[in-house]
């Protein structure tokens, strides 16, 4: 895991580049690297976390001198073994065995289609000085993070936004569709991001910058696949989703340094334990305790799988969140999220970093096989639409007027309308009308317009459309964002095995809906699974998610510290009263915690970066 930047411009200062990569040690503190053409206005910069051959062979940036070619290059494709004895069996010769250089590798005899042929986590740019030309390009579901300033004649990009904070000074504009995006979701929709003039390569898309013409032209090299007409049988499913998982784990767990697993005691993270386990290597298994908090503590269930598979099971106490903790995030979460799980998700890396550099994770088996108690709403409200228009209407418009946090009131706002506007309505923070009072004025083009718009291209029932939302966005610009930032500010790198390729087009293409959700029962394929392989107490067991007692904190005096930054003259984001308002409905009750949460963050953010609305 690492971190890259790079310039394309004609006036590059070195220093800068070096105050770039700065900005990125923590994403790789092993080693820096740089890189200028003597050809292009062009220079590349690395950050090295250490994962893949050790030696010099896979330092960064790459080059091929004789060849034009130079890469800088964050993540693991993990089908690297394979395309290297492809390019092998041709007469390529390599000088080491990163990933890296097979990467390269594969750019200099296919060009840029060799991305296509990628399975991993991965954002990169390769400089290819004989077609005067600059390619960009992120992983399809976004677990590598990518971000470009791109003016005529300019292009500038780095791997989070704090580096591009150091080659464009006084970037203090919050952009508004991104802030609009935020509010409604806790994220900016790509490619928006909340600092105006910063943009994101999107997840599966690429980017090519002309270096004779400074432009940029764009283009999706993966979509999310469209179900096979034919879909599998429940027996064959299974059996398949097995062999998948199992030969995505065993990829997954290639590294030249300590290789751990998240266990959480769910579904997703005990299978990918016990595909993990028939490996036969040692394994080192971590979950998470939450003292006095038992409806969080999921311990007893990692424990019974840490024991059925007989892992080294190391159990890691949650510490408090506190001031100093969301400081810290609000500096390394610069495209900033309100997810509150940042908090544990940040604290529970830092206690692993001390035992292993990696680790896997169960990240996508929700958003890919069922698992949101969201969808089995949504189908109530496909039943609902039999209600005639004129109604549902008014039921919304009755909902929109009710306070945040009563229970349900996001989904009834969603009666309106299509089905598609009722998805992108599920679990938003602020609608369109509490967007307005804190703000001052009204979107352009609503967050959940944007939203609908994507879902006019997946056909499929509601449950599809949901969880295609949930692929897309929620889990792209939310989830694997948090994971990101959060495990990567304590220099250790976490890896998704049921976000392979393979097990992608598996679950789009070849499973049916009914093998997910159905008759209110969740993940159907993964508990067949898991019926057979673990414990049966975890096999039955509800999701239950990493999170804080954030309602308890705000009670035990973090509401004040919270009132405080939102309150601050100095850097006054939203409307007063509309938050005070927020503060007094959760005091009676009111399930506010996240908004307000939210809100903070968002706040602490807007100071750390100088940032202030236009």
């Amino acid at each position: 895991m690492c971190g890259i930047l790079g310039v394309c411009s004609s006036d590059i200062r070195r220093s800068t580049i070096e105050a770039m990569s700065a900005t990125l040690a923590h994403r790789g503190p092993d080693s820096d690297g740089f890189w200028a053409s003597k050809r292009c206005g062009v220079v590349l910069g690395h950050r090295r976390l250490a994962i893949i051959d050790l030696s010099d062979n896979g330092a960064q940036p790459m080059v091929f001198a004789e060849d034009g070619l130079a890469i800088a290059y964050n993540g693991e494709v993990y089908n690297f073994q394979e395309i290297s004895a492809e390019l092998a069996a041709a007469g390529v010769k390599f000088r080491g065995h990163s990933d890296t250089e097979v990467l390269l590798r594969a750019y200099q005899r296919w060009g840029a289609k060799a991305v296509e042929r990628f399975s991993g986590m991965f954002s990169l740019a390769i400089v290819d000085e004989n077609r005067e030309r600059v390619i960009l390009a992120r992983d399809p579901c976004g677990q590598k993070p990518l971000y470009y300033i791109h003016e005529p004649g300019l292009l500038a990009f780095a791997s989070e936004v704090k580096a591009l904070h150091i080659f464009r000074p006084g970037m203090g504009s919050i952009d508004s569709d991104g802030l609009a995006d935020f509010l409604a979701y806790g994220y900016s929709l790509g490619p928006h991001t909340l600092t105006a003039g910063v943009s994101k390569v999107l997840p599966g898309q690429m980017l090519c910058f002309d270096l004779q013409k400074g432009t940029l032209e764009s283009q999706s090299y993966w979509t999310v696949p469209e179900r096979k007409p034919e879909t599998f049988g429940l027996a064959d499913a299974e059996r398949r989703f097995e062999e998948l998982l199992e030969n995505s784990v065993k990829r997954h767990l290639i590294s030249d340094v300590p290789v751990g697993l998240l266990l959480s005691g769910g579904i997703d993270s005990s299978l990918i334990t016990a595909m993990a386990a028939r490996s036969g290597q040692p394994l080192q298994t971590f979950s998470i305790i939450f003292p006095g908090q038992a409806d969080r503590d999921e311990s007893e269930y990692a424990r019974a799988v840490a024991g059925h598979f007989g892992t080294e099971h190391v159990e890691l106490e949650m510490a408090g969140m506190d001031s100093d903790v969301l400081l810290k995030l609000a500096h390394h979460f610069d495209d900033p999220i309100a997810d509150h799980a940042i908090v544990p998700t940040y604290l529970l890396s830092k206690a692993i970093r001390q035992h292993v550099t990696v680790a896997l994770s169960g990240d996508g088996g929700d958003e890919l096989f069922g698992g949101y108690p969201h969808y089995g709403l949504m189908l109530r409200q496909a039943s609902l639409r039999r209600i005639p228009g004129i109604f549902r209407s008014l039921v919304a418009s009755g909902a929109a007027r009710l306070p945040p946090g009563v229970r349900g009131r996001n989904h009834l706002i969603g009666l309106s309308g299509t089905l598609d506007n009722a998805i992108a309505h599920i679990n938003m923070l602020f609608d369109a009308r509490q967007r307005a009072a804190l703000l001052g004025y009204s979107d352009r083009k609503a967050p959940e317009e944007r939203k609908s718009d994507l879902l006019g291209s997946c056909q499929g029932n509601v449950v599809e459309k949901a969880m295609y939302s949930d692929f897309r966005t929620t889990m792209a610009e939310g989830y694997l964002t948090k994971v990101d930032r959060a495990a990567m500010a304590t220099s250790l790198e976490i890896r998704a095995p049921l976000l392979d390729n393979a097990v992608i087009d598996f679950a789009w293409q070849d499973v049916g809906a009914d093998l997910k959700f159905s008759g209110g029962k969740d993940k159907i394929l993964p508990r067949r699974l898991a019926a057979r392989l673990l414990p049966t107490q975890v096999a039955n067991k509800t999701k239950k998610g990493l999170t804080m007692p954030l309602d308890n904190w705000l009670q035990s005096g973090g509401g004040s510290f919270l009132r405080d930054i939102l309150f601050d003259s100095g850097q006054r984001l939203f409307d007063p009263p509309a938050v005070q308002r927020l503060f007094d409905q959760q005091s009676r009750g009111r399930n506010n915690a996240s908004r307000i949460f939210a809100l903070a963050m968002l706040t602490l953010w807007a100071r750390e970066y100088g940032m202030s609305r236009g």
